[in-house]
């Protein structure tokens, strides 16, 4: 908007205030380029029509990007709980998992005490075997002493006390290996019992690793659907803020199209000629030169109105427009130049500073400069001129009466 409202100042005003000692240059000033007057041309021609329907499309895309901040906050929390619970459940599977290396170790200890048991009674049984062997040994020779021994006693004259002493030795021998298969059956009933606690401890312990197992595997379940819920809900998130920022520049577009509107309106809707004669002038002062007074030197004729004031006073806008200039402009000092529309525009020069840019809105009496002496005048104030169609016109008729201030010599 603002470059083709700049477009329509250069076609307005270049070449039209040499009576200022201003030079064409001024385009120069204001960075137009054969690119941007062809950019704003081609969107000049896509401006709507329809402010309310302007203002439907802003306001449902304000609900929209409501919505979508809303979503947002409802992912995002959501991210950080599944987070949370990510963390929660990664500690339990590590807790798990060390759960389960240690009931291995166990039940690795435990099959290791196993094997040493089996062994012992192994070791244990052969004894018995021995023991017994022994002991089977003994009974048949025994047998064999007793059934002949009391013959032998009558045909041979032996000694009956002899006979008689080795059945004896033979009872206690008998009787010792009996002790000692006792007490082997003894230890190996001791050992098996060992073994069985080791063996029903080793299956409970089995039994634990199981269940273990299958909790640590349930929860890298778990851990592996909240992972993936996180990379989704991030992906949402991720969705909705480039949404956001692709509806946040839309809306962004939507609002200047709707000031350009609201300017082109006002540009033809005859306000500033609706106010002549209601103006205040932009400062107060005394007007030190009036509209075609003839200046100090040459016959160089005023097409404004000077109006002396003390350095620093406010400049005011003396109706709503648009700021199209903004700068130092020689012959002018600095200047500021204001549109109104209808091809009405005003213009502040000779200003110690500006105070508005290119491109703002500036309402009736908003300050736009302050007094200084810029354009080389002798004395401090601002040069105040009305345009229109580029052509300047008395400034007197459009504001409120001046009579009875005094002008600068002719």
């Amino acid at each position: 908007m603002h470059y083709t409202k700049r477009m329509r100042i250069l076609n307005s005003f270049a070449g039209k205030l040499s009576g200022f000692a201003v030079i064409i240059t001024w385009s120069m000033s204001l960075a137009i380029s054969p690119f941007n007057i062809a950019y704003a041309q081609e969107n000049s021609i896509k401006v709507p029509q329809d402010i309310n329907s302007l203002e439907a499309q802003i306001e449902s895309a304000a609900n929209r990007l409501k919505a979508l901040d809303e979503q947002l906050k409802t992912n995002q929390a959501r991210k950080n709980s599944l987070l949370k619970t990510a963390n929660n459940v990664s500690g339990k599977v590590s807790e798990r998992q060390a759960r389960v290396n240690q009931l291995k170790q166990e039940i690795a200890s435990y099959n290791q005490s196993l094997e040493t048991l089996e062994a012992q009674v192994s070791d244990e049984n052969a004894l018995l075997n021995d023991r017994k062997a022994i002991l089977a040994s003994s009974i048949r020779r025994q047998q064999q002493i007793t059934r002949g021994t009391g013959l032998r006693v009558v045909l041979q004259h032996d000694n009956p006390s002899l006979s008689s002493r080795l059945g004896t030795y033979t009872d206690y021998f008998v009787q010792a290996q009996n002790q000692q298969i006792e007490q082997q059956l003894a230890i190996i009933a001791k050992v098996e019992q060992a073994h069985a606690t080791a063996l029903k401890d080793r299956n409970w312990l089995n039994h634990i690793q199981r269940k273990a197992s299958s909790q640590h595997q349930a929860l890298v379940t778990e851990r592996t659907a909240v992972s993936r819920e996180i990379i989704e809900v991030d992906e949402g998130i991720k969705t909705t803020a480039k949404s956001v920022a692709e509806l946040k520049a839309d809306t962004a577009r939507l609002q200047t199209l709707m000031e350009e509107l609201k300017a082109l309106q006002v540009a033809n809707s005859g306000y500033f000629a609706s106010g002549q004669g209601q103006y205040d002038l932009p400062t107060q002062g005394q007007i030190h030169a009036r509209f075609n007074d003839i200046k100090s030197v040459g016959k160089v004729r005023w097409q404004g109105l000077f109006i002396t004031a003390a350095i620093g006073t406010p400049v005011r806008a003396v109706a709503d427009g648009e700021v199209v200039y903004s700068d130092f402009l020689q012959g002018f000092g600095q200047l500021v130049i204001v549109d109104h529309g209808d091809s009405y525009m005003t213009l502040y020069g000779g200003n110690r500073e500006t105070l508005v840019a290119a491109g703002d809105w500036v309402d009736t009496g908003r300050p736009v400069a302050t007094v200084g002496n810029s354009s080389g005048q002798r004395l401090s104030g601002v040069y105040f001129e009305i345009r229109h169609q580029a052509k300047p016109v008395n400034p007197e008729q459009w504001v409120k009466s001046t009579v009875g201030i005094a002008s600068a010599n002719k």
